[in-house]
């Protein structure tokens, strides 16, 4: 009996290979004009856009940010007495306890709020895998500004800075995150009272602002310590 041999057709086909890493200007804070380019991991800036994983790191960023704060007091814990309100027997009416019960004016909450700690937990992976995603988002979305250095800031008044962005980055109805490095005394005084602009410290960089606010402007030196951080070992 001759034995049937299946032939099987398999198509070249080229795997797709990602460049290990992807350009951007490094532009002047002040002037908005491109000074250079610069090489930027695409582990960390080129991540595929997974909302599944944004979703998971926003909502567990946002249960770890609720104070958990409220608080009724039980029957047990409010102020009156514990003397039954009225006979038992002979007025034609339900039994009541004393005034302090749930259902009595003045009395304590059934089942109410307490303090509670609404924190959930995420694999750190995951919480990385979600800085990737986020800075890709901006990234792909030309929502990312590299700057040189934020030392441009000469003033430390807020109509200055205002009227920076307004000129070099078109400020008009939009909000703005600002990713230093290092102190910048000028910079953090300007922006203190600009209601739709922030600037917080690399190392509190997160996929909550980051999602947060239309532009981003990220300080070259930053850069690095991102990319080391969040580079998979």
């Amino acid at each position: 009996m001759s034995q049937r041999t299946f032939a099987s057709i398999a198509k070249d086909s080229v795997p797709k290979v990602l460049a290990p890493t992807v350009q951007a200007f490094v532009r002047d804070f002040k002037t908005n004009e491109p000074l250079s380019i610069t090489n930027l991991s695409s582990t960390v800036f080129a991540a595929p856009l997974r909302k599944d994983i944004l979703h998971r790191v926003v909502v567990w960023q946002r249960d770890n940010m609720r104070q958990g704060t409220k608080s009724t007091k039980t029957r047990s814990e409010v102020a009156g007495t514990s003397k039954k309100q009225a006979p038992q027997k002979g007025r034609g009416k339900a039994r009541v306890g004393d005034g302090k019960a749930p259902h009595m004016t003045g009395g304590g909450i059934a089942f109410g709020p307490k303090p509670r700690d609404f924190g959930t937990k995420l694999p750190r992976k995951v919480q990385d895998f979600g800085l990737r995603v986020a800075l890709s988002t901006k990234y792909a979305q030309d929502q990312l500004s590299i700057v040189e250095t934020f030392d441009s800031v000469d003033s430390l008044k807020t109509r200055d800075l205002a009227e920076l962005l307004s000129e070099a980055h078109q400020h008009q109805d939009q909000t703005f995150l600002m990713i230093i490095n290092s102190d910048n005394d000028r910079l953090q005084l300007a922006a203190r009272n600009l209601p739709r602009c922030e600037v917080i410290y690399v190392e509190e960089t997160n996929a909550l602002d980051l999602l947060s606010y239309d532009k981003v402007f990220l300080e070259k030196s930053a850069v690095d310590i991102l990319e080391a951080a969040l580079t998979p070992q």
